[in-house]
């Protein structure tokens, strides 16, 4: 089973949990004392009590949701009775200055890039929002489940209640690939709508991507993309997606990848050219600010900023 369907493994859980652990001495801690610490037992009693709970008993269902997940996706290991950071994760990915920052894209490494079975469903889900067109994407559960329905994808993504798409939506908000805001107010009820962008991961992830060179083809930097998280396109799981939507026409991007590229063009991260006598992608839906036709053949990394 994937964090898609533990609704209680959320990621500020997951993170809260990866978070003590960073500072603790050794980066480990007894199961049953890092349960007491996180997840309190007048805390879990309150909130029974709110629930109107018939089980008077003390239970953790978050703690242990969170950290089974946490273990399972080998962001943490367990033995001995107790809790520890896997050590073989990359050193800054473990760094107390640098882990938490770090841990959105350690996540998406260890769901998505490390052939982990149990996540493969959730890579799907993630690939196939990516994959609907930005400016026309279905922003709640009832739009995408029309959506679903619409491309017949159904049994493909298993997307069978809003629970998942809240899921989704939680964890895709978390790791860089989706933003929300609020329409309005419908009656009593706040109109919240999810976007797929991806621009936060890929900003995130621009040194790495470039890997010590200012300029690249965008053919280079959509294979590194797609090599560094498969969920875009020619990755694993963008193809699985597009076998059954359909695939791309031939050198165009998808319009949430060319959003993406166009917002870090415009916010100075990168410069997207055209080289004559250069093969070229097609970026969808151009803005002003590119003056090619969306036809782009290089991208320059204007390098971090202070």
């Amino acid at each position: 089973m994937s964090v898609l369907k533990t609704g209680l493994a959320h990621p500020s859980r997951m993170r809260g949990i990866f978070r003590y652990l960073l500072h603790a001495q050794g980066q480990r801690e007894k199961r049953d004392v890092l349960e007491r610490i996180l997840s309190p037992d007048k805390l879990v009693e309150h909130l029974a009590s709110e629930e109107k709970s018939k089980d008077k008993k003390t239970s953790h269902p978050m703690f242990n949701d969170a950290i089974r997940e946490s273990i399972k996706c080998q962001l943490l290991i367990e033995e001995n009775e107790e809790v520890t950071i896997n050590q073989n994760l990359p050193k800054d990915a473990i760094n107390p200055q640098l882990g938490d920052k770090l841990l959105a894209d350690t996540f998406t490494y260890l769901f998505f890039t490390s052939d982990n079975e149990d996540e493969e469903d959730f890579g799907r889900v993630c690939a196939w929002y990516l994959a609907q067109d930005i400016y026309d994407a279905p922003g709640t559960w009832e739009e995408v489940e029309k959506r679903i329905s619409e491309q017949k994808v159904g049994d493909f993504l298993k997307m069978s209640s809003s629970r998942l798409f809240v899921q989704m939506d939680d964890w895709m908000r978390y790791l860089g690939f989706a933003w929300g805001h609020t329409l309005g107010v419908s009656g009593e009820k706040l109109v919240k709508v999810t976007v797929p962008d991806p621009t936060a991961y890929i900003k995130r992830n621009l040194k790495l991507l470039f890997d010590g060179e200012q300029e690249i083809t965008i053919q280079d930097f959509i294979n590194r993309l797609a090599k560094q998280c498969p969920l875009f396109e020619t990755g694993k799981f963008r193809e699985e997606v597009e076998s059954q939507i359909g695939t791309r026409e031939a050198n165009f991007l998808s319009t949430s990848t060319a959003f993406a590229l166009f917002r870090l063009h415009d916010e100075g991260d990168i410069q997207l050219e055209r080289q004559s006598d250069s093969a070229f992608m097609i970026l969808p839906k151009v803005n002003n600010q590119v003056d090619n036709d969306g036809r782009i053949s290089h991208i320059i990394w204007k390098g971090e900023k202070s």
